[in-house]
């Protein structure tokens, strides 16, 4: 590949941006735009998600916004003092936000720390480096190819291109099927290489033609999953999508796809903030490469601070569920067993497998740890997954893989769920 020459990304973007496909939700529709921004404004705990999806839109909630930075802020430099986890895509979306909030990420005022100075561009760069290291030796990411593809993104947009070989690696990545988790394209990750892609061919001068190749090679495959009714992927993988095609100038009939995702917004599938934050930025007709260009002393305080609504007892009418879990891979000695379990309608997947496990602990004994995205789960049957032998617990309906998580997917009666221990 070409040796790559930074431009300055916020003035190509700006240049670029009168070209970009003009595709947002309608006036009638911005009901539901506020309805999902208020889910996310009632997130307490820190996640530069849910601020990078609030600084995408166009209302705001100034005082609510700049408690979140103040809180993401001090979470990061506490990760960083206390040497708690702090993966690669996770440092890539800190720095998206803070910049999304018109503050350079690579200079947080950090008195707790002995420099004073946390530089989390650095750090990114730092992670990046590890992460390609493990492609050199161990033939994948120490993560996956969404962080790194956040990590190229997040520091193309700081104007540090990063390394040409994560850059190299991703292209090769994407040549490799490597995109792939059990057997299917995640458009999650196409989308996200796309976004980084697509800022490195508007930062470089000349655009690299492997770049170039390799953004149209994925729209190409991404656009292979759009369904007839407009959802790309699945309902959860679109705003990514949406993003990845609109700032290609890709057509993909935007409008209808909207059409399909507003319906679910007020059937609650979009109630999870993280999912709210993943839409906003198309439904709005913004992306990720838009943060560079937001002007927050022109914001207007415009999204009143919803009321904390009252919780709701759940309907008497019990449903059941059929729980299966399954190992057939030969990390483990193989098993397979199922429950039926009797719950009140209304309850999360979480209920299921707690009332699982109370009724046979053995079989159906399980540990989360808590993501962005609410609870994910670590093992069942004292069965962990782990990055370096890439297993995790995969969670189906029937032959369907739920969009989401334990904690946000709600059963219906007679409903079959398996978690099958599986590879990446």
């Amino acid at each position: 590949m070409a040796a790559l020459r930074i431009l300055p990304v916020l003035a190509l973007l700006l240049g670029v941006a009168e070209l970009l496909p003009q595709c947002s939700v309608t006036e009638t529709q911005m009901k539901d735009v506020t309805y999902l921004l208020n889910q996310m404004l009632l997130t307490k705990d820190p996640n530069p998600s849910i601020l990078l999806g609030l600084r995408l839109a166009s209302k705001h909630n100034i005082p609510a916004e700049k408690k979140m930075l103040k809180n993401l802020q001090e979470d990061a430099i506490k990760k960083v003092q206390e040497g708690l986890p702090f993966s690669s895509g996770s440092v890539a979306l800190y720095c998206l936000a803070m910049q999304a909030c018109c503050e350079d990420p690579s200079h947080i005022a950090a008195p707790e720390l002995s420099e004073g100075i946390l530089d989390l561009g650095q750090l990114l760069e730092k992670k990046l480096n590890e992460e390609l290291h493990s492609i050199e030796t161990e033939g994948f990411p120490l993560t996956n190819y969404y962080q790194v593809s956040l990590d190229v993104l997040a520091l193309c947009m700081m104007g540090k291109l990063g390394t040409e070989s994560a850059v190299k690696k991703l292209i090769e990545a994407a040549e490799n099927d490597k995109f792939s988790y059990g057997g299917s394209f995640s458009v999650d990750t196409g989308a996200v290489a796309v976004l980084a892609l697509t800022c490195v061919k508007l930062s470089t001068k000349p655009p690299p033609e492997d770049v170039q190749n390799t953004i149209q090679q994925l729209t190409s495959t991404i656009l292979e999953h759009r369904q007839e009714n407009g959802v790309i992927g699945n309902l959860y993988s679109t705003g990514l999508a949406m993003q990845a095609l609109s700032v290609n100038q890709v057509d993909y009939s935007c409008s209808q796809t909207i059409q399909a995702i507003i319906p679910q917004i007020s059937a609650g599938a979009f109630d999870n903030p993280m999912a709210a934050s993943q839409i906003i930025p198309s439904l709005e007709g913004r992306s990720y490469l838009d943060v560079t260009k937001l002007n927050c002393a022109a914001d207007q305080d415009n999204l009143p601070f919803p009321k904390q609504a009252s919780s709701t007892p759940l309907a008497d009418k019990p449903i059941n569920v059929i729980y299966t879990v399954v190992n057939n891979l030969p990390v483990w000695e193989p098993f397979r067993d199922t429950i039926t379990v009797s719950i009140s309608k209304g309850s999360t997947l979480l209920d299921v497998m707690k009332k699982a496990e109370k009724m046979s602990p053995d079989k159906f004994r399980f540990t989360v740890d808590i993501s962005n995205w609410g609870p994910f789960v670590t093992s069942i049957q004292g069965l962990y997954g782990n990055d370096k032998d890439h297993t995790y617990w995969h969670f189906t309906s029937g032959s369907v893989s739920l969009a989401l998580g334990v904690g946000s997917y709600k059963p219906l009666d007679g409903e079959h769920i398996s978690a099958t221990f599986s590879k990446y």
